[in-house]
């Protein structure tokens, strides 16, 4: 039986759920208990929220609304708002379904993702889904359907209005798990400079030290509306901005919160996640950075070569064309691991600070160069040519701080003027030798001790990187954090024989 309940504001926010506050008495008329998902409606509105049950901050009769659903969501306050429990879920169907090792089709697909996006399950019945992804995992068709239900259960952007960009919207995703993210905001100005759209949108830290978000937020604002990211755009060409602000494929921001949690990815949904998310962002040619090596995310040949493939077809059905980047990982992506010491080695590049992590800028020229001459904006073998031109001239500054000033930056930092934790420890090498790996593993495990991503002033300096020959009592790298306690936990989870190969 549905009710009819008179809203009233609460004076509290609920965070990331959806929350209601109703009278036990009206709960026992309902047929739900404390927890439950049920259905919100007011007008043409609809609405999945959980209950909390109370006999004191609502009356009989009232429902109460946290301050998201009356300030994001436009609830009314003193209106009859309509309250009833959800028909039966063909999305909780579905994945009974393939836990029990059955395919799905694409209408039970579709309504997991529309159901996951619309938070109309249960973080657990999500925890459920994403381990099918382990066991029994998904056929190509299961996954084109996914990937499709995923990029529709939210906005899709349409960057045609663009003048002049012939409908080709680049951009340029990592599978992550390096440590290191300092890649993006450097490569996104440079192909910017060059005349491309490229609005990029990034996540935060899943398994990493720290996300591209959380590097680049920093320095700029990146939780921008999608009307913001249009004008953004539409003034400087690209947008390096939160995906998480922007309704852009919801189910995957779902899921990913499970991930966090657990510290997990799967490949099949790594595949999933990137592909919806640029297929939302409009994107028609996508450049996938596959780092592997010891102690990243892929460690195997057979892993690399799949995901190779399987992202080029699943482009493909897409329409997107996409170009893959493989690249060997023996450390970290520059010398600096955390929100702002990344963000640190990144300016120093784009300003051509003589201290700048060459590697870096390497790697970021390689992929540049794939690009330019993926798009024609290069010929073949000028690439790399043209995009040492961008970075030395200064337009690739240049274009990363009118990107900033768009998204409202207060300012214009410089790398010299980044402060980073006021402790520090420096750790010096117990035998000589020359650095051959420096594990990746061993890095996220210190940087996450320190305090990282959520303290973004902690971090790593490297002084000595793979290649570099080093004598007994050099100094490896330093440690930055803002808490003695913090630096504790780092120093105690150094273990110098697995971190540092020699």
């Amino acid at each position: 039986m549905a009710l009819y309940l008179k809203s009233k504001k609460l004076d509290l926010g609920a965070g990331k759920d959806l929350f209601v506050l109703m009278h036990q008495n009206d709960a026992d008329d309902l047929g739900v208990k404390e927890g439950a998902i049920i259905l919100l409606g007011y007008k043409d509105i609809e609405l999945y929220v959980k209950v909390i049950i109370t006999d004191s901050k609502v009356n009989e009769g009232e429902v109460g609304l946290y301050e998201e659903l009356n300030e994001e969501y436009h609830i009314p306050v003193g209106k009859k708002i309509l309250l009833d429990i959800p028909s039966t879920s063909k999305a909780l169907d579905g994945i009974r379904k393939k836990l029990s090792g059955q395919r799905l089709n694409e209408e039970e697909l579709v309504a997991i993702m529309d159901d996951i996006g619309s938070r109309r399950l249960k973080e657990t019945e999500v925890a459920f889904f994403v381990s099918t992804f382990f066991n029994p995992g998904f056929t190509q068709e299961e996954i084109y359907w996914m990937t499709k239900g995923m990029a529709e259960s939210g906005d899709i952007l349409d960057f045609k209005f663009i003048k002049n960009n012939k409908d080709l919207v680049v951009d340029k995703h990592s599978i992550g798990g390096t440590a290191g993210k300092g890649i993006t905001p450097i490569l996104v100005p440079t192909l910017a400079a060059s005349g491309l759209v490229v609005p990029n949108t990034s996540t935060r830290a899943i398994t990493s030290p720290a996300g591209t978000t959380d590097i680049i937020e920093s320095v700029m604002p990146v939780a921008l509306n999608k009307e913001e990211v249009y004008k953004v755009v539409e003034k400087t060409g690209a947008c390096m901005v939160w995906g998480g602000s922007l309704s852009l494929a919801p189910a995957d921001d779902e899921i990913i919160n499970v991930e966090r949690s657990l510290r997990i990815q799967e490949f099949q949904k790594v595949l999933v996640s990137i592909v919806a998310k640029k297929i939302a962002m409009g994107s028609s040619f996508v450049l996938i950075d596959l780092p592997y090596g010891k102690g990243t995310k892929i460690e195997k040949p057979d892993d690399l070569e799949f995901l190779k493939r399987e992202f080029e077809k699943l482009f493909d059905r897409f329409n997107i064309k996409c170009v893959t980047h493989k690249r060997v990982i023996k450390g970290p992506d520059g010398r600096g691991v955390g929100p702002l010491l990344e963000m640190k080695e990144c300016l120093r590049v784009l300003e051509r600070d003589e201290k700048r992590s060459e590697d870096l800028e390497d790697t970021v020229i390689d992929m540049a160069a794939k690009i330019f001459e993926g798009t024609k904006k290069a010929q073949k073998g000028m690439g790399k040519k043209f995009a040492q031109e961008l970075l030395d001239s200064g337009k690739a500054l240049k274009k990363f701080w009118d990107i900033g000033k768009a998204q409202g930056a207060k300012e214009i930092v410089k790398s010299t003027q980044i402060k980073v934790g006021e402790i520090k420890h420096v750790v010096k090498s117990t035998k000589s030798g020359v650095v051959k790996n420096i594990s990746t593993r061993d890095v996220v495990e210190i940087a996450r001790s320190l305090g990282t991503p959520g303290i973004k002033e902690a971090g790593i300096y490297f002084e000595k990187m793979p290649g570099d020959k080093v004598e007994k009592g050099d100094t490896l790298m330093t440690l930055y954090a803002t808490s003695q306690d913090r630096m504790e936990e780092g120093i105690k989870s150094i273990d110098l024989e697995k971190l540092y190969e020699m």
